[in-house]
């Protein structure tokens, strides 16, 4: 994967670290939004499913946004699929005016976000993207780190008792903006250049059991660049250690990335690939619910192109409701 940081690009998801960042987590590859150099303001509506699965469920509390916009048709790709973005920086008018700028007019369907970390989502964040009619997805950050202050940061995706830590500290951010239980909490696992044997499937497990204890969903974010890698590797193993596991756990897959660094005005939901992402060898077909596609590597981009199946569960729906509850 590759992250911009001030105009620099890391690489991430390959393990081949071509610049350095200051501090902070690892933010997956997601663009980091310079909020000041982009339009004031978004015109174009969101769109909204009309068919989306979301029932009744904890509304986002404390918000000040205004009612959610009437049910519209989703925006789709040529197969059918949901079409939206993710990154690091927050979701508002300019960051929304920006992604209509670059992706032809586009207002995505859905946005990813970080839970927690230095990027983590606002309460004011949710209620724009509602009054929007934008899907929400959540991500957690990465306690490895490729090339922070220097140097790759490496054992914390290894003991069951990290996962549970790490997995109760998701737990309490996403309460803390207002998140109900029953929405998916997508852990961000990346492929670190001298990071092996991370995650373990011991992580994955624990991550999973402890989430499933109190009613929230688990997704991974990961790589599966090489059927090899450490993730799809400790993945399967999980898998055959508990079939529930296989059942119940979702993905967002980040490769292979065919409109990695697509310049301004070239994609969009428009001319989007047949979603294909690379999967772990023993995943569920029906185990991937997100693949992000393209990858923004320009300064003046804010975010990554996603796809998602229209039954994606977990997302925060507009009208307050989970997808899939």
């Amino acid at each position: 994967m590759l992250l911009l940081v001030g105009g620099l690009v890391v690489a991430g998801g390959l393990g081949l670290a071509v610049a350095v960042r200051s501090s902070g987590p690892d933010t997956g590859g997601r663009a980091v939004a310079e909020t000041t150099s982009a339009p004031a303001s978004a015109t174009t509506p969101g769109s909204v499913a009309s068919t989306s699965p979301g029932s009744a469920s904890p509304s986002l509390t404390g918000s000040t946004s205004s009612s959610p916009r009437p049910a519209r048709p989703p925006l789709l790709t040529p197969d059918g699929h949901w079409w939206g973005v993710d990154s690091s920086g927050p979701i508002t008018s300019a960051a929304l005016a920006n992604v209509q700028g670059w992706y032809r007019g586009a207002t995505p369907q859905f946005w990813g976000r970080y839970v927690s970390g230095d990027y983590g989502v606002s309460r004011a964040e949710l209620a724009f993207a509602r009054s929007r009619g934008i899907y929400v997805y959540l991500i957690v950050n990465d306690q490895n780190c490729s090339q922070c202050d220097g140097i790759d940061i490496c054992g914390h995706d290894l003991t069951a008792a990290q996962a549970r830590a790490d997995a109760r500290e998701a737990i309490r951010a996403a309460e803390q903006v207002g998140v109900g239980r029953g929405a998916v909490l997508y852990k961000d696992i990346e492929q670190i250049s001298s990071c092996r044997k991370e995650p373990s499937a011991e992580y994955l497990l624990a991550w999973y059991h402890t989430l499933r204890e109190t009613d929230w969903r688990t997704g991974f974010y990961g790589n599966v660049y090489q059927q090899n890698y450490d993730f799809p590797r400790a993945y399967c193993a999980a898998v055959a250690r508990d079939p529930q596991f296989t059942a119940d756990v979702v993905l967002d897959m980040n490769q292979p990335e065919p409109r990695l660094g697509a310049p301004r005005g070239t994609t969009g939901p428009h001319n989007a690939p047949r979603f294909r992402p690379t999967v772990p060898s023993c995943a569920p077909r029906t185990a991937t619910k997100i693949w992000q596609y393209g990858e923004s590597i320009d300064p003046d981009n804010y975010t990554d192109i996603d796809q998602a199946v229209p039954d994606a569960p977990g997302m925060l729906a507009p009208d307050g409701a989970i997808t899939g509850t």
